[in-house]
């Protein structure tokens, strides 16, 4: 099991067995970009440093930002993303996270919990979870056959989207109950599609500032929706402003 909290909150308590791999220790820097996907090799070594194995089965459960629902399952599915960039195909995400677990009197352990140092090698990458920027420009310009969807807030996608772009936020596929956010139905998450113009048969690019909340979008399509033509990009919308690469627009799709 891997809990993606912070490091004071695991302490803190955490389901039994659990380790603790923050979406802080799997981010990469390249070409000035922040919050990318980390090399290979780099992924090796961390993952080897936790003792993951590519076999094994693995829960991967958040539970804070208790007042932001895109940023509780954010940390949770960029974890997941690595993983399965990593070629591992067995992970599960534990809906309602630690404070649900905790809510329902299940056991709690206080304090560190490791594995033993593995040997993680990653044979492959799978072609259907990040998207260069090579195919986002493709997909920009042949937007019949690919759809684009923006996962920041509002806010930030009325001040400037990339032509075309729909907007769904990361946070609007969960519902709060109690102190803790479960996500949607699937058929409440349809409407909310149906509502925005998105259609989820559709092959699709997501993107945000980090890849972050834009993989939320990549993990309900795939696990809930079973859509395996969806990616994340790879990259940073503001990098794409500075260098002037896609067509901008500002207020709403037209």
């Amino acid at each position: 099991m891997i809990d993606t909290r912070s490091k004071q909150n695991y302490l803190h308590g955490h389901l039994p067995k659990a380790i603790n791999l923050t979406e802080n220790e799997i981010l990469s820097s390249q070409e000035n970009e922040l919050g990318l996907m980390p090399y290979n090799n780099q992924l090796e070594r961390i993952f080897s440093a936790y003792g993951l194995k590519r076999n094994a089965t693995y829960i991967v459960y958040s539970g804070e930002n208790y007042d932001n629902s895109a940023r509780f399952i954010a940390q949770a599915a960029w974890i997941i993303s690595a993983l399965y960039w990593s070629g591992i195909k067995d992970i599960y995400y534990m809906d309602g996270g630690f404070e649900k677990w905790k809510s329902e009197g299940l056991p709690v352990l206080i304090g560190n919990y490791s594995l033993p140092k593995s040997h993680f090698t990653i044979e492959y990458n799978p072609g259907n979870i990040l998207a260069q920027k090579n195919f986002l420009l493709w997909a920009i310009d042949n937007e019949n056959a690919v759809q684009i969807i923006d996962s920041r807030d509002r806010k930030e996608y009325l001040k400037g989207h990339i032509k075309g772009a729909r907007w769904f936020y990361a946070g609007d596929f969960l519902e709060k109950v109690n102190n803790y956010w479960i996500i949607k139905p699937k058929s409440t998450i349809e409407n909310l599609f149906l509502k925005e113009d998105i259609d989820i048969n559709k092959s699709t690019i997501s993107y945000c500032q980090s890849g972050h909340l834009s993989s939320v979008f990549w993990f309900i399509a795939k696990t809930i929706f079973n859509r395996q033509m969806v990616w994340s990009f790879c990259g940073t919308f503001k990098n794409l402003q500075k260098q002037n690469k896609v067509p901008i627009n500002i207020g709403p799709i037209c």
